[in-house]
């Protein structure tokens, strides 16, 4: 893994997807280290000294490859004061401060396994993202096949849907299944179900759950659920399922 460094940088874009959720690309002031798509950095708004301590800061995993060492992206939802102070005051043109990468939420954590499930509920897909947009940079996928399964409240809240599609169409051994609780029409897309993401329906499609890695990221409460059911209900082996819990 790369050696984390702290590093300024400026807010290059901002996507705004609902008041509770937007995107934020930002340009780094210096070339980064490495990034192995499912990491992490920390972010604050606070002025940062280099000589002084670390801020109050939040941690966003990287929704991007980060292939030309500058570009980050992190898509952030409203969850306490301080991630509304992001969403309500951080602008395109502002200076921020980043710190990382860091995490072991990475499909290197899938060796020894043939196949990649990835289950993500909302903002939780960003992990992932980063995984995606690696493999089509590199044009090969790292496992020799994975599937996602993407949940949202709705469908303008599937975010990167379009790279998953991409994804889909790039690697025979990928495929993606979306979910939305409210607004789904089965009939005009098949890859689109209505209700939220059903482990049964993930299951029963896993042809060989003991040959696989299961990772989930998403609301707490979604991966306690999920981790249980796994382990207890489908009797999988505690290194086969790969957590990155957030709030």
């Amino acid at each position: 893994m790369a050696q984390p460094i702290r590093f300024p940088a400026t807010v290059e874009k901002v996507t705004r997807h609902t008041a509770d959720v937007a995107t934020y690309r930002l340009r780094a002031n210096k070339r980064l280290p490495r990034f192995t798509p499912g990491q992490f950095i920390h972010l604050t708004l606070e002025p940062f000294d280099p000589a002084s301590f670390w801020p109050e800061s939040r941690v966003f995993s990287v929704a991007n490859s980060a292939a030309d060492r500058r570009t980050v992206e992190l898509t952030i939802s409203r969850q306490g004061h301080y991630t509304g102070r992001i969403l309500d005051e951080l602008t395109e043109g502002d200076e921020v401060w980043g710190k990382g990468p860091y995490g072991e939420f990475t499909i290197d954590s899938a060796a020894g396994y043939d196949h990649a499930v990835f289950i993500a509920g909302g903002t939780g897909v960003t992990p992932f993202c980063a995984f995606m947009d690696a493999a089509i940079n590199r044009g090969e996928l790292p496992v020799s096949s994975a599937a996602l399964y993407y949940g949202a409240q709705t469908s303008d809240l599937l975010i990167y849907r379009g790279l998953a599609d991409r994804c889909v169409e790039a690697f025979e051994g990928f495929q993606a299944q979306c979910y939305v609780e409210t607004g789904a029409d089965g009939k005009k897309d098949e890859h689109l179900r209505s209700g939220r993401i059903d482990l049964e329906e993930i299951m029963a499609e896993c042809r060989n759950a003991d040959r696989t890695a299961f990772y989930l990221s998403g609301p707490k409460p979604m991966i306690d659920a999920f981790q249980d059911a796994l382990t207890a209900k489908y009797k999988l082996a505690d290194e086969q399922v790969l957590i990155d819990a957030w709030e």
